[in-house]
């Protein structure tokens, strides 16, 4: 019995020894590292959509409320297994192994993608200290652009744009095809969805300050205005990674799934906790407050139960985008000229958001004209192909290492 556990965690662990190094051993164990970081990403989806409900309807009375400890499990987790993958490229290097794909940083030898997962999750981590002394200075009252909010965004999506690049990069190295049986397939799908769901998140705020403006000019148009500009960042990163237009379609559904999913977790864990309201009496005494804002817009539009069902009816605007976008894989000429899907997703985006806006009393009456749709449309679309370009230079930094 003895033997043969010996036997047991010596093949378990001589294909990463300095001793018996095997380079393609590692590459699958930087792989499946990503992979697993991903897969924790899905309590910071989960934490983050229940945080913005529970805002809304509880508000916010500490910073350890249960959907701040979900999310900081997918940071801390996320910190210690990339800090872990680091820690190991060091031993590797410091016994005189030369290791492939790496970058230099110091005495430091790692992939580029361990860098950017550690750096995203540090500043994501000290961000939310930052938010908390921000709501100790200026109260329960939310926005989502406020500055800790938006650097917490900046620094979630370096670690989903790390992802991306890191699993393509090893799956490259494993001449791995990006098909439905690979890991690779799923890893880029679900950092996909969590960007294209992030982007949507902290967006989501353009509705309230278009609605306390009255629509007026492109404020009725501002969250389809700056979705068109910021995602095609990580759009064009996808479908150049995995090479298939398509991608655009699986991402957009994955993404819708978890959002449902993040929807009836937040509703159980209501119903479990019942935890005792803050809100009510702030909003009482607060009419113009950005939560009373945003309690009038979701009436106004319909959506009086959870907010996460506005969430999902914000990120369902895509759907036409998107299924554009993913139609390119049957264009020739598309596929030699990948940036074409920037200005088709921006340029729909706001198109078809504003004809779906008609169909909404609150919004209908904001009387944007059609100058204010061809100027939104140009503005997402340049924007859109300045971030598709972007896009496109992080997946050749993906492609060199």
């Amino acid at each position: 019995m003895l033997t043969t556990v010996q036997v047991t965690l010596r093949r378990l662990v001589n294909p990463f020894s300095a001793a018996q190094y095997n380079a393609i051993a590692h590459e699958r164990l930087r792989l499946y590292t990503l992979i697993t970081i991903a897969i924790l990403k899905v309590f910071n989806f989960l934490g983050g959509n229940w945080d913005i409900q529970w805002h809304v309807a509880i508000g916010r009375d500490s910073l350890w409320i249960p959907p701040h400890l979900m999310v900081m499990v997918a940071f801390v987790s996320g910190t210690i297994l990339v800090l872990a993958a680091i820690g190991y490229e060091l031993y590797l290097s410091k016994s005189r192994i030369k290791l492939q794909h790496v970058v230099k940083v110091g005495t430091i030898r790692a992939p580029l993608a361990f860098y950017g997962i550690y750096l995203g999750y540090a500043g994501a981590l000290l961000s939310a200290i930052f938010d908390d002394a921000w709501h100790r200075a200026y109260g329960i009252d939310p926005t989502l652009w406020s500055p800790p909010h938006l650097a917490i965004m900046a620094f979630t999506a370096l670690v989903d744009v790390s992802l991306l690049i890191g699993i393509a990069a090893s799956a490259r190295h494993l001449k791995m095809k990006f098909n439905w049986r690979t890991p690779t397939f799923w890893g880029i799908v679900l950092a996909g969805a969590y960007a294209f769901e992030a982007v949507n998140f902290q967006m989501g705020q353009a509705f309230l300050e278009g609605f306390r403006a009255h629509g007026a000019g492109l404020m009725g148009l501002l969250f389809p205005i700056m979705i068109g500009v910021l995602f095609p960042l990580p759009l064009l990163l996808s479908i150049k990674l995995s090479r298939h237009f398509w991608v655009a379609a699986l991402i957009f559904v994955t993404a819708l799934l978890l959002e449902a999913i993040a929807i009836g977790f937040a509703s159980i864990g209501f119903a479990l906790i019942k935890p005792v309201s803050l809100i009510e009496e702030f909003v009482q005494d607060n009419p113009d407050s950005m939560i009373s804002t945003a309690r009038q817009f979701a009436s106004l539009t319909g959506f009086t139960s959870l907010i996460g069902y506005q969430q999902l009816w914000i990120m369902a605007l895509s759907t036409i985008p998107m299924g554009l976008v993913s139609l390119l894989h049957w264009w020739s000429w598309a596929q030699r000229h990948i940036l074409v899907a920037a200005p088709v997703y921006s340029g729909s985006m706001v198109l078809t958001s504003f004809l779906w806006f008609q169909r909404m009393p609150v919004m209908k009456d904001y009387g944007t004209t059609w100058v204010d749709i061809v100027l939104g449309m140009g503005i997402a679309i340049g924007g859109g192909l300045i971030a598709g370009h972007i896009g496109l230079w992080l997946a050749r930094i993906s492609e060199e290492n």
